[in-house]
């Protein structure tokens, strides 16, 4: 098990001997933004590119005493939002050639450095210049690590996961075709952008098609622009990550896993999807269950991830635990799927508890991340449906080993129901 696993697990100890006192009053800003000189341009109106908004838009506002929370079109523990995304762009009409800030606020893309010959493409295996969409997924980790501490670290790659699942599902409405990459100079890149060790890249996206012409480095280093009002770094954070970002990969071709679904009707999902605060207690259909799950658990399956879960409420399907589809054992277990997730009710008032969970150590960064990916479309699978669903990062670790009987990491869990 790696060791920033095992040293971030909960337990029902930890949990309780381990509290703090949170002042909302110094949380950090949960945005970057670049200085007002770099030029700007808005993606309303732009025929091509007005989806894009998709990847992270504000959808609601909400008010609570002394302070305002924007909620956007990607769930994030704890509504912090500590991933920034970075958007090259080569070949699109009315946009210039060159790499972006997006603001999430704004919709508009900041300017950061025109490109040629030059790219992000030269910090990948395969250098070929790409025409099309680039998106790259940072973290600024301290908006977590504020709030949670050591564990954030998990929430990090979680969050990022569930941001490559909007930047998807933009593409999808957009009708553009999809590629995961994991595996690149991250540490080179984050030098490029001008990163210090309190932004990291995580990930990206590429919807685009391959020129077959060579691209050189990028030619300049952006300034470093500080992506919180202030910091209090962790070391173990920032170590752990760079443990754990160099890995050998191949790029990760995506389906369609919103087939048979038009794209305005996947647009308004985007738009609607909110993290459901509590279950009504009702049933879901065997149908519904069967739509929520569509390809899911063999795409989860084939990068070495084991989804269990509680069933619950699902007519016609008997209570149990189930692993991909398959039965592991009988039994009414929503009281416990309740106790696991910290005694949440979510986790037992569901009509279906997920856990994602991997034996994969070498890629532990990557499953981590496709778990949230994989989180992400059933949240947006759940919305189409009129379905509740919400994100449980906090669970008794062992604990939860032990009730689905496997050595693999606990990486995630969710709950989803009416």
């Amino acid at each position: 098990m790696p060791y920033c696993h095992q040293h971030t697990k909960h337990s029902y100890k930890s949990v309780r001997s381990n509290a703090f006192f949170l002042d909302w009053q110094t949380q950090p800003r949960s945005y970057k933004r670049y200085p007002h000189f770099y030029p700007r341009f808005s993606l309303e109106g732009h025929e091509e590119l007005e989806k894009l908004a998709l990847i992270g838009c504000v959808t609601m506002t909400r008010q609570y005493p002394g302070m305002e929370l924007q909620l956007r079109s990607v769930p994030s523990a704890g509504g912090l939002y500590p991933c920034e995304i970075y958007l090259q762009l080569r070949g699109i009409k009315g946009f210039i050639d060159g790499i972006y800030h997006f603001e999430y606020d704004t919709k508009n893309l900041c300017l950061l450095h025109e490109i040629e010959k030059d790219g992000v493409e030269s910090f990948f295996p395969d250098t070929s210049k790409q025409r099309g969409i680039i998106a790259l997924v940072s973290t600024v980790y301290f908006r977590s690590s504020w709030k949670y501490r050591d564990r954030a670290l998990r929430y990090l790659f979680l969050d990022s996961g569930h941001q490559l699942g909007a930047i998807y599902s933009a593409m999808r409405c957009m009708d553009r075709e999809s590629r995961l990459h994991f595996s690149f100079d991250k540490t080179a890149l984050n030098e490029r952008f001008g990163f210090r060790d309190d932004e990291m890249f995580t990930a990206a996206l590429f919807a685009s098609q391959d020129t077959q012409k060579p691209c050189e480095p990028m030619k300049v280093r952006l300034p470093y622009v500080c992506g919180c009002d202030y910091l209090e770094s962790n070391d173990f954070i920032e170590s752990s990550y760079r443990e754990g970002a160099a890995f050998d990969d191949t790029p990760l071709p995506l389906q369609n896993f919103f087939t048979q679904t038009p794209a305005s009707s996947l647009e308004d999902a985007i738009f609607k999807r909110r993290s459901i605060r509590a279950f009504s207690g009702k049933s879901i259909t065997r149908k519904e269950f069967e739509k929520l799950c569509a390809g899911i658990f063999e795409f989860a399956s084939s990068q070495d991830i084991q989804i269990y879960y509680t069933l619950h409420r699902v007519e016609d399907m008997g209570l149990g635990l189930y692993c991909n589809g398959n039965l592991e054992k009988t039994g009414e277990f929503s009281k416990t799927s309740r106790y696991l997730g910290l005694e949440q009710a979510l986790g037992g008032d569901s009509a279906v508890t997920f856990y994602f969970t991997s034996k994969e150590e070498y890629r532990y960064q990557k499953v981590s991340m496709l778990s949230g990916f994989i989180a992400q479309l059933l949240y947006l699978k759940a919305q189409l449906l009129g379905l509740g669903c919400s994100g449980i990062g906090a669970y008794y670790d062992d604990e939860v080993k032990g009730f689905l009987q496997t050595p693999n990491n606990i990486l995630y869990m969710l709950a989803v129901g009416r």
